[in-house]
């Protein structure tokens, strides 16, 4: 089997035309509202932009300070918490049975019977029959 290549032509350049073809061109002067139209977009673009970018900025910060003020508020629920606890053990101490409790743990005694103490005038008990008991004592 024999190949065969294809037959290649030179390629055909199309012909000039004997007269160039005018330009359809006209000279224009510059038109000042033009760029105005410009500049103003420009600057519309531009302050678009940084608004955007002060918007997102400013989110940023509010959603940093929320996670902080969250943060504050859950340490706060716990020392609520932890106050609420501390004021119920104090409540049961201070009561009666607490206090009762108190001294049974530390070892005092029950005494025998009730003794009801009532004020006394002064200058009316007896004086002490040893002296001061709370002068020096000479020795």
């Amino acid at each position: 089997m024999v190949a065969t290549q294809p037959l290649r032509r030179p390629a055909v350049r199309p012909a000039r035309p004997a007269q160039p073809r005018q330009a359809n061109l006209r000279v224009v002067r510059p038109d000042h509202r033009i760029r105005v139209v410009g500049m103003v977009g420009t600057s519309v673009a531009v302050t678009l932009f940084v608004v955007l970018f002060i918007v997102a900025a400013l989110h940023a910060v509010l959603v940093q300070t929320q996670a902080q003020i969250d943060a504050q508020r859950a340490a706060n629920a716990a020392v609520q918490a932890e106050l609420a606890v501390v004021t119920a053990d104090l409540a049961r101490v201070d009561s009666p049975e607490g206090l009762e409790q108190w001294a049974i743990d530390t070892g005092l005694v029950l005494a025998p019977e009730v003794v009801i103490l009532s004020p006394v005038a002064p200058g009316t008990l007896a004086p002490p029959m040893s002296g001061d008991p709370f002068a020096e004592a000479v020795g």
